[in-house]
């Protein structure tokens, strides 16, 4: 389901820089952007299926290597190249305490498997080394995430990038690193027994969401640029989902991995719509600056109200799919526990927070008046293709609010079918352990 979901993002991706494609260069830098955005996705791909240390590592790198470049996509852009080196950068030194850490996991537990280093963690308590090694790792999802401390490269990253890149990151990148960290978090919920590790790892998971979701809100407050008002925002909203992450533990994981399903569908309709309108903006009247938006819902109205849509959606405003997701989300953190509802309140009141930059564009296009001495130009025009994603965003994300049995059901669905591949790995895992022959040793008698 999320493989599907990250190729047709992918595809929807592909045409809206296909629209957005300046006339000179477009065509030359046609097979370079290509390549770099199909080897990223399947990377990402990767990431959302590995269940070894070493495959983690290189999926996390296949799709780490090409962002970079795409990143600074527009090679004379000093801001884009700025973020870009950032970029590049924090991935260097996130990559290298990751593979640090999975060592350590590797030397204590004596296999890369996730299944027998959970087992290993049975067998042995959760030792000091082991301890090292999971937050090493840990680290490099969390730059994958964006999450508070490796958060630093992404307002740079989204507002140099192309659109179209920050698009694809904002959604794809933080996807995949939630299914990664969602499956090593399954596998420790289902083999490890002592209570006490799982609410360990739970709780340092569980607080790193929700300082990721404290910070992204309350720096977003402050933003008077567009991009880096929606970069804060996705920063905010990985931290919604690592905080369903961290009860995967405690609850039963069918529940949390449907909703983080439901979440990250609406999610890449929310997003998709926002950044895509921020792209229209760019181009054609040549600012990204909200208070330059004064007035717009007169000069261009469907424009205004579908980006009233999509930031109310990213609210969560009932009736929109953002709602149901957050919804979901909240109804299975609900049954964590002391824990699940203390992550509960933090997601409330960082909602309650948001609320404030959400609504700020609105009131600029709808109640402000135009600057006199400041005219803007004329919005001209769009192709078809790009109001038909526009419009699929939208009705996606009433269908999703208005109707969220569908999405629900087969969220579910593909929830039982993560953890029955899970357990049926697990055994035949554990079953080969046990008919691998041992060790013979001869001894020389006296």
């Amino acid at each position: 389901f999320f493989k599907t979901m990250l190729m047709i993002f992918a595809m929807l991706i592909i045409v809206q820089w296909t629209l957005f494609g300046r006339e000179k260069t477009h065509a030359l830098d046609a097979p370079d952007f290509l390549c770099l955005l199909l080897g990223a996705t399947f990377g990402m791909c990767l990431m959302a299926s590995a269940n070894n240390l070493i495959m983690i590592f290189i999926a996390t790198e296949s799709a780490s290597i090409p962002s970079y470049a795409l990143a600074g996509f527009r090679k004379k852009n000093r801001m884009a190249t700025e973020g870009s080196l950032k970029y590049v950068l924090f991935g260097s030194v996130s990559s290298a305490v990751m593979i640090y850490g999975m060592s350590m996991i590797y030397g204590v537990s004596g296999s890369l498997q996730l299944s027998h280093i959970a087992g290993s963690i049975n067998q042995m308590g959760m030792t000091p080394l082991m301890v090292v090694g999971l937050v090493g790792m840990f680290a490099g999802f969390a730059f994958k995430l964006s999450a508070v401390p490796m958060h630093f490269w992404c307002p740079d990253v989204f507002e140099g990038a192309p659109t179209e890149v920050t698009t694809f990151l904002s959604v794809a990148s933080k996807s995949a690193a939630v299914c990664m960290l969602a499956r090593v978090m399954q596998n420790l919920g289902t083999i490890v027994i002592d209570e006490q590790v799982l609410i360990g790892i739970a709780l340092g998971v569980g607080a790193l969401g929700a300082v990721t979701a404290t910070w992204g809100n309350l720096v977003a407050l402050h933003q008077t640029n567009l991009k880096r008002l929606l970069a804060y925002s996705s920063i905010s909203h990985a931290g919604y989902m690592i905080m369903g992450c961290a009860v995967l533990l405690l609850v039963d994981p069918k529940l949390i991995l449907s909703a983080l399903l439901s979440y990250v569908l609406v999610y890449m309709f929310m997003n998709l719509g926002a950044f895509t309108i921020a792209a229209v903006f760019e181009r054609q009247l040549g600012t990204l600056n909200i208070s330059d938006y004064a007035g717009l819902l007169k000069k261009s109205p469907v424009l205004a109200i579908l980006l009233i849509v999509f930031m109310l959606s990213l609210f969560g405003m009932p009736g929109l799919g953002g709602f149901m997701g957050k919804l979901f989300l909240g109804v299975g953190l609900v049954k964590a526990g002391t824990l699940g509802t203390v992550l509960l309140g933090v997601l409330l009141l960082n909602t309650l927070f948001s609320l404030w930059y959400y609504l700020r564009p609105c009131y600029f296009m709808v109640f402000a008046t135009p600057d006199t001495q400041k005219q803007l130009p004329v919005i001209q025009p769009l192709r078809p293709a790009l109001w038909a994603i526009l419009a699929v965003c939208c009705i996606m994300l009433l269908w999703t609010g208005l109707l969220p049995a569908i999405t629900s059901d087969i969220a579910q669905d593909n929830g039982r079918m993560i953890v029955s591949s899970a357990k049926r790995q697990i055994a035949l895992e554990s079953e080969h352990t046990s008919t691998v022959p041992k060790r013979v040793v001869f001894t020389v008698a006296q």
